[in-house]
C-alpha cells in the first residue's frame, strides 16, 4: 500500500512541476472572451487609461483590463504584461504577475 501512495505522489508531482514549466500563449488580444479563468497569457499593448486603486492599479490596455500591484505606470506606455486571467465581479481580467514598461 505504501508502494501505491508513493508513486501516486511522484505522478502527481511529475504533472504538478510539467505545469510549472509550461510557458503561457502569447497573443494579440482584442477581447478575453476566447480564453479561461486561471490561464497564463503574455501580451504587449499601449495603455490607455490607468485608475489608481488602494492596493494597486487597474490598466486599460486595448480595451482588456489588467489589475496590477503598481503605481507608476502611464498611459500612453507600451508595455507587455504576463499574467493569468481571472474572474471578478463576473467579467474576466488580467492579473498581471510581471508588467515590463517598453521603450
Amino acid at each position: 500500500m505504501r508502494k501505491f501512495v508513493l508513486i501516486v505522489a511522484i505522478i502527481g508531482l511529475g504533472i504538478l512541476f510539467g505545469f510549472l514549466i509550461t510557458k503561457p500563449t502569447e497573443t494579440d488580444i482584442n477581447s478575453l472572451n476566447s480564453f479561461i479563468d486561471g490561464q497564463q497569457i503574455v501580451f504587449e499593448g499601449i495603455v490607455d487609461e490607468v485608475r489608481e486603486l488602494r492596493s494597486g492599479s487597474l490598466i486599460i490596455i486595448d480595451e482588456v483590463k489588467v489589475f496590477c500591484e503598481c503605481h507608476n505606470i502611464f498611459a500612453g506606455e507600451r508595455v507587455r504584461v504576463e499574467g493569468v486571467i481571472e474572474e471578478f465581479d463576473g467579467t474576466l481580467r488580467v492579473k498581471a504577475l510581471i508588467l515590463n514598461v517598453l521603450k
